[in-house]
């Protein structure tokens, strides 16, 4: 494979790599948060679709199935996900980790398939992740903002001075 096919192929799937780090679940209340820990109640199964917008107009269908592990009293969240379109599969796993004395998130993640990473901040709130998502090589950088509605997360990229200029995902527990 080439170095532009492979680079051509980051640019289209960086906005994917957004949307796993987006998916970081977030507790219904803040009562919730604050007495057991920001992902307490996530773990566990979820799939959903979305789609995917380039500036060239085109939008691309896109499917995702992610597994939540949780840990340290409920405030950090391991995750594997995969996302696919009708072209192409991108699998991630990823590493959020909430500080409820800041209320911020911060992590780290790595897509297996392309071989990049990145890290993940921001601030959460009930129901809401709202994050700066960037490649370790800063050649990607989006705007990522995350809700939770009971069994439902919405997750909304926004790509600066990227091929990308929208993504929108929607995820239910499976299980």
């Amino acid at each position: 494979m080439s170095f532009q096919s492979v680079m051509h192929g980051l640019t289209r799937w960086s906005a994917v790599v957004l949307t796993a780090l987006a998916m970081t679940a977030l507790p219904a209340t803040q009562e919730s948060a604050a007495a057991a820990g920001l992902f307490v109640g996530m773990e566990g199964a979820w799939r959903g679709e979305g789609t995917i917008d380039w500036k060239t107009g085109e939008r691309e269908r896109m499917r995702c199935t992610a597994k939540y592990e949780v840990e340290n009293e409920g405030n950090r969240l391991i995750q594997s996900l995969t996302c696919a379109t009708d072209s192409t599969r991108l699998v991630i796993k990823s590493t959020i980790t909430y500080n409820p004395d800041a209320g911020a998130v911060t992590g780290t993640w790595a897509e297996t398939s392309y071989g990049i990473n990145g890290f993940v901040t921001g601030n959460a709130g009930p129901g809401k992740v709202q994050a700066q998502v960037k490649s370790a090589d800063n050649r990607f950088n989006a705007r990522v903002n995350v809700t939770l509605r009971g069994a439902e997360q919405t997750v909304s990229i926004l790509p600066r001075n990227f091929d990308v200029t929208a993504v929108e995902v929607t995820l239910h527990r499976t299980g």
